[in-house]
């Protein structure tokens, strides 16, 4: 008997040590996996149903991707029309396209997850201008037949110099307002470029 509370009392201290030590000690606590964008999500955007989005290969369709190039940010700013798609919507553009069944299980755990890039983001130093720098960016990001160029208004460098102040404030908040068509998520290294125009003046 006098073994036996013994043992017992051994294995009750054991018991409240383990969940004392689970409770206080951070370190004791797994994270749970992430989706990562650029591991995850880009491979699945850049191929299979996306194909028109890719390798110019639809004229009228927001380009992904280029060769060896991927346009993040246009990805990115559309992360709401995904978000539609895989919680029972269809491809924004018409046609029978969808995901995979197991590629909208990823997207709808990135978007839940705030849709975040975890790229390295970037360092913007020396000069930059509209040509060299900015029109790139609205070239690959912001054109196609429901963007800027088909549904809303073309841009060019004397619109984007008038425009400052929304620039700005779509800046300030990484996309998330500002944006007359609706919140849009942009990388660190588009909000870094941007930013580092306006302050230069804005140079073309």
């Amino acid at each position: 008997m006098k073994n036996k509370l013994v043992i017992t009392a051994a294995v009750t201290s054991m018991v409240i040590y383990m969940l004392s030590s689970c409770y206080k000690n951070k370190e004791d606590i797994i994270a749970l996996p992430t989706v990562s964008f650029r591991s995850d999500v880009v491979p699945i955007i850049v191929s299979g149903a996306c194909g028109c989005h890719n390798n110019g290969q639809g004229q009228r369709a927001v380009q992904f991707s280029h060769a060896d190039t991927v346009f993040y940010d246009a990805i990115l700013a559309r992360s709401g029309m995904f978000g539609s798609w895989v919680n029972g919507g269809t491809h924004p553009g018409g046609g029978v396209i969808d995901f995979k069944a197991n590629d909208k299980v990823i997207i709808k755990q990135w978007i839940s997850e705030g849709a975040k890039d975890d790229g390295g983001g970037c360092t913007v130093t020396g000069a930059v201008t509209y040509t060299v720098s900015i029109a790139p960016v609205y070239n690959t990001t912001c054109k196609g037949s429901t963007c800027h160029g088909g549904l809303a208004v073309a841009l060019d460098y004397s619109k984007m110099v008038t425009n400052k102040t929304v620039i700005t404030n779509m800046m300030n908040s990484s996309g998330s307002s500002g944006h007359p068509g609706g919140a849009l998520s942009l990388s660190s290294c588009t909000v870094k470029l941007f930013t580092a125009w306006l302050t230069q003046g804005q140079p073309q």
